[in-house]
């Protein structure tokens, strides 16, 4: 049934209004206040990388797990399950087995070494080629991780406000580099926290509003999809067959690695429980991450469900030439700004501008804290006074920043041009790196 709280009937406007406009003004004014707080705290490069080792366990939980999902995940998770079904959600399966290997061994070993660079160890371990290795495959991971962050973002923001996406990108990364060069790692961990409870407020907003439209709950939004196609809620398990997609025996040992690697490996998750003040802190954090990730997974699904059945039944809704299952990724962003009620879009549209941002401050930071520790802090021998690093570390991540941007107009390109949906971009631009930098 047509929506009685919509912003716009017309499927061919942009449905925002200007109370939506005002509540993405109201959010950027929260973020650059937290930016401002953080900024005046910042006196040596110990602050600017770790928060200088006193983050609270909880915030930080909810940072790793904001910063893991970003848009790449809430757009890419809702957009696989509307286009091809569960398959994709075999990797929580994986989890608890990652668990037994992540909680006794890598988190209480790194937080002993007390490192600001996760990939100091590898010097300790073999030599300092081996920790320029490991540096280089971190860049090149992360690199491609921000710059498909920026995509995603940029493309939810385009949809929804029907806005040049080349444009989005190019404006959205200029803002979250001058943000990188004064907030620092506090602002990062707050402004996550932030990001995290918009996470899970725009997935409910999916469920309950079509529970409540429709009269149908998960019982028929299941029924829906497996009228569609039959593998859509019945996924092989298991499949020699090369010409099959995904299986979820093959997701979910592919879950099982990824947890591991990015434990074990990846400086974006290391710097987060190092900047927390003890093992039992950093443990916590862990599990707070596990918990809010696995919940908000459950609301993506569900979200991917319920736009299926949504736009199945209501195709008219939808601009000419969508529909509902080949739409996947932009999807969300459409029915974002088109049924919520006035004000609510502005508040998604903010999320996913404040994520897309937030995903560049924090990777360049990184990035930024494994460059100056690994490499030019070893070209200055004579060492350097805090205050110079600090600046050099800033002025990083404006370079970083910048070389992000044009990453994000490439894949940009790429994604038109050969018509990949976000889970196909994801190991072309960024995953590949993962395996290698753990072993």
């Amino acid at each position: 049934m047509p929506s009685l709280l919509a912003a716009t009937t017309d499927p061919t406007q942009s449905g925002l209004h200007l109370l939506d406009y005002a509540m993405v003004a109201a959010y950027l004014v929260a973020t650059a206040a937290i930016v401002v707080w953080s900024s005046r705290r910042q006196t040596d490069t110990e602050t600017y990388f770790l928060g200088n080792r006193r983050m609270p366990w909880l915030a930080v939980g909810l940072s790793i797990m904001a910063t893991l999902l970003s848009s790449i995940s809430y757009l890419g998770l809702t957009g696989e399950m509307i286009k091809y079904g569960v398959s994709v959600f075999g990797m929580y399966l994986a989890w608890p087995a990652a668990m037994l290997v992540v909680v006794p061994l890598f988190i209480p070993f790194f937080m002993r070494l007390r490192l600001t660079s996760a990939y100091e160890y590898l010097e300790r371990r073999f030599d300092y080629r081996a920790r320029l290795l490991g540096s280089g495959l971190f860049l090149m991971l992360r690199l491609g991780w921000i710059s498909m962050v920026m995509y995603t973002g940029s493309l939810a923001l385009a949809g929804m406000a029907d806005w040049n996406l080349y444009i989005v990108i190019v404006v959205l990364g200029l803002a979250a580099t001058v943000y990188a060069f004064f907030g620092g790692f506090e602002a990062v961990i707050w402004t996550d926290v932030l990001q995290a409870i918009m996470l899970f407020g725009g997935a409910f907003a999916i469920v309950i509003f079509v529970w409540w439209s429709t009269g149908q709950g998960p019982g028929g939004w299941w029924q829906t999809a497996s009228t569609i196609d039959q593998t859509h809620t019945r996924p092989p398990w298991f499949s020699l067959d090369p010409r099959v997609r995904m299986t979820i025996g093959t997701v979910a040992v592919n879950g099982f690695f990824w947890q591991i690697c990015t434990h074990a490996s990846d400086q974006v998750v290391l710097q987060r429980y190092s900047s927390t003040p003890s093992v039992k802190a950093a443990l916590n954090s862990y599990f707070v991450n596990m918990v809010a990730a696995l919940s908000i997974g459950i609301l993506l699904g569900l979200s991917g469900l319920a736009l299926l059945h949504y736009y199945t039944h209501n195709p008219d809704r939808l601009r000419v030439g969508m529909t509902p299952r080949d739409s996947g990724d932009k999807l969300m962003p459409f029915f974002y700004s088109h049924e919520l009620p006035i004000g609510f879009a502005g508040l998604i549209l903010a999320n996913f501008l404040c994520d897309a941002m937030q995903t560049l401050v924090a990777g360049v930071n990184s990035i930024s804290a494994v460059a100056s520790n690994d490499v030019i802090d070893r070209m200055r021998p004579g060492g350097r006074s805090e205050r110079d690093r600090l600046r050099s570390a800033r002025w990083l991540t404006v370079g970083l920043g910048s070389v992000c941007i044009g990453f994000a107009l490439a894949i940009t390109w790429v994604s038109r041009e050969w018509n990949m949906n976000i889970v196909d971009l994801m190991p072309r631009a960024f995953n590949l790196f993962l395996g290698p930098l753990a072993s």
